[in-house]
This record gives C-alpha cells, sequence and structure tokens, in this order.
C-alpha cells in the first residue's frame, strides 16, 4: 500500500479549475479587449495601449505584492489551522493593498502627461497614451476589491464566485467597451474607463456573501505586534511581485528600442509579440496560482510528499498547454496578425521572423512559473526573489540591450535565454543549499523517515488493510511507542476510514489518504478525504450511539481536532504515552 497522490491532484484539478476560470478570464478579456480596440479605432490606438503596459505592471506589483503574497501567507496558516492570523493576513492584504493602489493611482493620474510623453518616445500616439493613462491608474483599487477578494474566495473553496467575479467584471468591461467608444465616442479613455465600470459591476456579486454570518474571511482590528506579520506577507509576495516589475522593465526598454529604431512600426511589433505571450502567460499564470495556493497549504500541513506530487503533475500539464499555444501562434503568425487589424501588406517576412523568435519564450514559461510559485509556497521565499529578479529584470534587460546592438532580429530571443540561464542558476543554488543540509533533492523536500502514509480507496475492507499496515509500522518503531499508544493508532485509522466510507459511500471511487507521523511524546494520526462535509468530533457530541467505536477512540487520544482544509475532510488525532 503506497501513496499514490490521487487526492491531492483531485484538489489541484479543482483549484486549477476556479484558478484557470479567473485567470484565463482575465487574459481573454484583454486580448479580446486589444482586438476590439484596435477594430473600432485602428492598430495605432491598440499599439497605444501596449505602450501603457509598464504602468499596468506597475499597478500588478502592488497586487502580486498583497494579493498573491496574502493568499498564499494565508494557505500556510489554513495548514497550520491558525485561524486568527488569517483574518489578519486577509485585513493586511485587502485593506493596506486597496489603499497603497489608491495613492499610487492618485500620484499617477497627476503626472499623466510627462509620463505619456516618456512611454511614447519619438512617436506620434502620446495624446493616445495620456488619454489611456488617467483611468488606468484610477482604477486601480477597484483590481484588488475584486480580484483580490476572488483569490480568498477560491481559499475558502467558494470557485464558483470566484470565476463569477472576473467574468463578470470582463463581460461588462467589454458591453462598456462598445458603448463608450463607438456609441458615446469617448475614444482610447473608454477603453479604460470600461474597465474600471466592469470592476464596479462585479463588486455587485460580493453583497450577499458580504452578509453572510459563517463566511471566512472577516476584516478585523490589527495591533502594532502585526507589523511582523505584513514584513512576512511581503516576503511572501516578492517574487510574484517582482514579475510585473521585471514586465515593467521589460516593457519599457523594448518599446523605447523598438521605438527608436522603427518608429509607429516598432511600437506595433512590440505590441504583436507582448500580445502573442499572453497566450501561453494565461495557463503559466492560472497553473502557478493554483499550485502556491495548495502547495501553501499542504506544505502548511507538512505532507512533504503530497507537495512534490502535485509539482509534478503541474509542471507536465502547463507545459503541454504553453506548447500549444507555442505551436498554433508559430503555424498561423498571419492570421494571428489579422485579429489585430494588421493589413495584409505589412505583414512582411521581418514581422513574422521577429514573432516568431519571441514565442521561443511560451517553451520555458512552465518551468519558470512553476518552479517559482513553488519554492514561494515553501517558504523558499529568498531563492524565489532572487530567480525572479534574474530571470525578470536584470538578464532578460542586459540581453536586450547587448543583443540589439548585433541584430534587431536576435533581441527578441533575449527573453528565453534570459528564463534558461535564470533556471540554471536556480537548479545550481539550490542544490547546493540541499547538499549543505544533507537533503538530496534540489526541492528541498526530503521524505521523513518518521512519517508513514498510504492511500486507500473508501471502502471498509481497504480500512481494515490500512489498520494492519499501521500495526507493522508500529511494530518497527515499538522502542518509540508502547502498546497502548500502537493499539490506539490501529484503531484510530480503522474507525476514521470505515466511517468515511460508510458516510460517503463512494466506495472504490472514492480516496483516503491516512498519515502516522511520530513526535518525541505522541504519535499523531492524520485521515484526509475528498466527499461530503464530516465532522467526527461533532458527530461525536450529537450521535455518539451510532459512532461506539469513535468513541472509544476518544479515551484512547490526547486530543481530536477536525478541519476543512483546501475542501477536504482533515482529522488529526494526538497519541500520547500513557502517564505513570
Amino acid at each position: 500500500m503506497q501513496r499514490n497522490g490521487i487526492l491531492v491532484w483531485q484538489k489541484y484539478r479543482e483549484y486549477l479549475g476556479s484558478t484557470m476560470g479567473f485567470i484565463v478570464s482575465l487574459y481573454l478579456a484583454a486580448i479580446v479587449d486589444g482586438i476590439l480596440v484596435s477594430q473600432l479605432l485602428g492598430p495605432a490606438a491598440f499599439a497605444a495601449i501596449n505602450l501603457t503596459m509598464p504602468v499596468y505592471y506597475a499597478r500588478n506589483i502592488i497586487f502580486f505584492l498583497f494579493v498573491d503574497g496574502g493568499a498564499t501567507l494565508a494557505a500556510q496558516f489554513i495548514g497550520s489551522r491558525n485561524w486568527a492570523a488569517c483574518d489578519k493576513v486577509f485585513t493586511l492584504s485587502i485593506g493596506w493593498g486597496t489603499i497603497a493602489l489608491l495613492l499610487l493611482g492618485l500620484g499617477g493620474s497627476i503626472l499623466a502627461e510627462p509620463l505619456a510623453h516618456w512611454l511614447a518616445g519619438d512617436s506620434s500616439l502620446s495624446g493616445m497614451v495620456q488619454a489611456y493613462l488617467v483611468p488606468l491608474w484610477l482604477t486601480g483599487p477597484l483590481l484588488i476589491l475584486t480580484n483580490g477578494v476572488a483569490a480568498y474566495l477560491r481559499l475558502e473553496g467558494e470557485h464558483k464566485l470566484a470565476i463569477a467575479i472576473p467574468v463578470v467584471a470582463n463581460l461588462c468591461n467589454l458591453i462598456f467597451d462598445y458603448i463608450f467608444m463607438a456609441v458615446l465616442d469617448w475614444g482610447i479613455a473608454g477603453a479604460g474607463w470600461a474597465t474600471g465600470a466592469g470592476y464596479a459591476c462585479s463588486l455587485l456579486l460580493l453583497l450577499p456573501y458580504r452578509q453572510r454570518s459563517e463566511r471566512a474571511w472577516h476584516f478585523v482590528s490589527l495591533t502594532a505586534a502585526d507589523k511582523l506579520l505584513l514584513r512576512q506577507l511581503m516576503a511572501v509576495g516578492l517574487p510574484m511581485s517582482i514579475i510585473p516589475l521585471g514586465l515593467v522593465v521589460r516593457y519599457f526598454a523594448i518599446n523605447s528600442m523598438a521605438v527608436d529604431y522603427m518608429g509607429d512600426m516598432g511600437a506595433l511589433t512590440v505590441s504583436l509579440c507582448n500580445a502573442a505571450q499572453l497566450y501561453a502567460l494565461m495557463f503559466a499564470d492560472g497553473s502557478s496560482t493554483a499550485l502556491s495556493n495548495v502547495c501553501g497549504a499542504l506544505y502548511g500541513e507538512m505532507d512533504k510528499e503530497g507537495t512534490i506530487q502535485v509539482l509534478r503533475r503541474a509542471l507536465h500539464l502547463t507545459f503541454g498547454l504553453c506548447l500549444l499555444a507555442f505551436t498554433l501562434i508559430v503555424c498561423f503568425p498571419a492570421e494571428f496578425m489579422g485579429f489585430y487589424g494588421v493589413a495584409t501588406e505589412r505583414i512582411t517576412p521581418e514581422l513574422i521572423l521577429d514573432l516568431r523568435i519571441s514565442l521561443l519564450y511560451m517553451l520555458v514559461l512552465a518551468h519558470v512559473f512553476i518552479l517559482r510559485a513553488f519554492y514561494q509556497a515553501t517558504r523558499q521565499e529568498r531563492a524565489a526573489t532572487v530567480f525572479s529578479l534574474l530571470e525578470g529584470v536584470v538578464l532578460v534587460v542586459l540581453l536586450f540591450y547587448g543583443m540589439s546592438r548585433f541584430s534587431y532580429t536576435l533581441m527578441w530571443s533575449a527573453p528565453a535565454l534570459a528564463a534558461l540561464l535564470s533556471l540554471g542558476w536556480l537548479i545550481i543554488h539550490m542544490r547546493r543549499k540541499a547538499r549543505e543540509q544533507g537533503i538530496n533533492s534540489f526541492l528541498m523536500l526530503q521524505a521523513d523517515t518518521d512519517v508513514w502514509e498510504i492511500s486507500i480507496p473508501a471502502t471498509v475492507e481497504a480500512a481494515t488493510q490500512a489498520a494492519q499496515a499501521a500495526e507493522d509500522f508500529c511494530g518497527r518503531h515499538a522502542g518509540l511507542l508502547d502498546s497502548r499508544q500502537a493499539y490506539a493508532a490501529q484503531l484510530t485509522i480503522e474507525e476514521l476510514c470505515v466511517n468515511i466510507a460508510n458516510y460517503d459511500n463512494r466506495g472504490e471511487n472514492g480516496h483516503i489518504d491516512v498519515f502516522l507521523r511520530l513526535q518525541e511524546q505522541a504519535i499523531l494520526v492524520k485521515v484526509r478525504d475528498a466527499g461530503k462535509p464530516f465532522n467526527p468530533v461533532k458527530f461525536l457530541d450529537e450521535h455518539g450511539e451510532e459512532f461506539s467505536g469513535l468513541l472509544m477512540v476518544q479515551k484512547l487520544t490526547s486530543k481530536i481536532e477536525y478541519v476543512r482544509i483546501l475542501g477536504f475532510n482533515t482529522t488529526i488525532v494526538t497519541i500520547g504515552k500513557r502517564r505513570g
């Protein structure tokens, strides 16, 4: 009997569904928004919006720092069952993040004119850039209040509501795009205000949730001592916030070089290359966000094997999706450009070659995003931060500049090359660190010798077999356990698994993970399933006569806890040594 990873992979796919729906809806809205702007206002307006991307990603630095850092940290606290810390993290993340974006937006809108001239360079697009910048800055707080809260709803298991928020926001955005640009003739500024109007509409979905008495997330009062928690939140969020920071630098550097070399045509070329990357970025971003949530909770539970199993499968899935996007655009570049209003006579062989070379970055996106999220979720924030700086800022800018001195076309391979070099550094660095700590894997997660874990189907027969296997494990550690502990562990596993099988009634289609962990003065039993909510602690109080075996478990053990983590039923039983 072995651990098969089916249960944690099912949970990852559940989170992946809601997270991917959330992320993909955002990227598709940006894709369709770009197509709509180019069709209604022309390719010049599309190029002008692309020139504002440094500002768009500057807003996202705050979003990732507070929201991604907060959600990942909250997942770790959920895994360790620290509910008070969860509410504090939520308050810091959403409350302070909104204030930070409000202050940034007010300052940015005041400086919109000089910033527009700086972004547009020598091109003729500065007027349109300025018109789009003002609403882009001022709608920033709505980004945290909608999409930020949705990130926490996913942790609660409110997947439908978490998906509905960005979907409604983006559908309304597209509707307002047409009204503001085509009907009211607001021009490119209408596209910016349409985005804010879409966010405002999606806020209405949160009103029923706000009225719930049993919701998971609450705003709470904070004290001066919580500054330490804020620093921890920012340390966790820093690796992900460097992604948009790198994109700010990258977009500005590339835009400047392209505009200097080719003027408006250079701006259009950059726009097409960046738009193409979105088709793979949405998969990498969605998968890595789901991974950080699930791995953060599993790591908080000290489930190292489950964390590694999810990582491996997530990496394979993400690479396959990115490869699909790469293949389609490489094979049909002219058709892709046509979606963005580029006339056939402007689609030159040189433009197609530049696009195809830039697409090489898609082939390493899965490894970049997944490994960064993994190290972030497993409290290797420093390595993830340095990796993000190398891949997203330092190497890519140096390579862009250096390669542009030799060939404008060759310059487009800089992101892929920077990613490969950064991944090489990350693996070498983590291998060295692992050797120093006596760990044999650069993932920095080594299987514990004092932990026994198996996966079984949700049947009575399998429960009996699991208890027998637990007896063998306890027998091998007879020097650390007394006879009462060994008997209590076997009985606990059998009774919990039998009652899960009887209550959930899914048989071979259900799965149960069983863990035994040796501690200094106790043995810890953990049983996890993904069926209907089943709280054996509560059932002991209300239906004791129906679960006499669990009553005996209660008498033999020191402590019984039940938590609902990531949608799992998780029962944790502590069995101490006999006193005296």
